[in-house]
């Protein structure tokens, strides 16, 4: 049986981060930090309520497949006075940043311990950014019960 989920978020996506590492001397250890932490949290907070709202099953060890549609705001410059997209801009493909693969590992990373245990489950991603309406991430959720995850043995 395969159990889907399909959900909405709503805003302006965000993608993870380049991660960066500090060393601090009077702690003995690294620290890494986010280059857009204060933008990310938020995003990938929505990410994870809004997705544990509607996903009933509780976290799963099963492969997991990932559909991911980004609805970009468009500039400015796309729309005439009125609101209305110019005609040259109308078909117009997403090409500037963010890159849609950090817009996908954002996802992933915020639904791990939400629907799955770690995101090394998701044996497939479909991922696309585009233009359009309101801006958010229509994300669908595909999760086969009958594949399972077998603990790694113990070196």
């Amino acid at each position: 049986m395969t159990r889907t989920i399909q959900v909405f978020i709503p805003g302006v996506p965000v993608p993870k981060g380049s991660a960066k590492a500090f060393y601090i001397k009077a702690l003995g250890r690294a620290r890494v930090v986010q280059d857009n932490a204060e933008k990310q949290r938020p995003w990938a907070s929505m990410i994870a309520v809004m997705t544990r709202d509607r996903w009933t099953y509780g976290v799963t060890n099963s492969a997991v497949h990932a559909d991911m549609l980004f609805v970009m705001p468009r500039p400015k410059s796309h729309l005439r006075a009125n609101g209305s997209v110019k005609g040259s801009f109308a078909q117009r493909e997403h090409v500037s940043k963010p890159d849609v693969d950090k817009l996908a590992r954002c996802v992933l990373d915020a639904l791990t311990g939400v629907l799955y245990a770690d995101d090394s489950q998701v044996v497939e991603i479909n991922a696309r950014k585009t233009y359009g309406g309101a801006p958010g991430c229509m994300l669908t959720i595909d999760a086969d019960d009958r594949t399972t995850t077998q603990p790694e043995a113990q070196k």
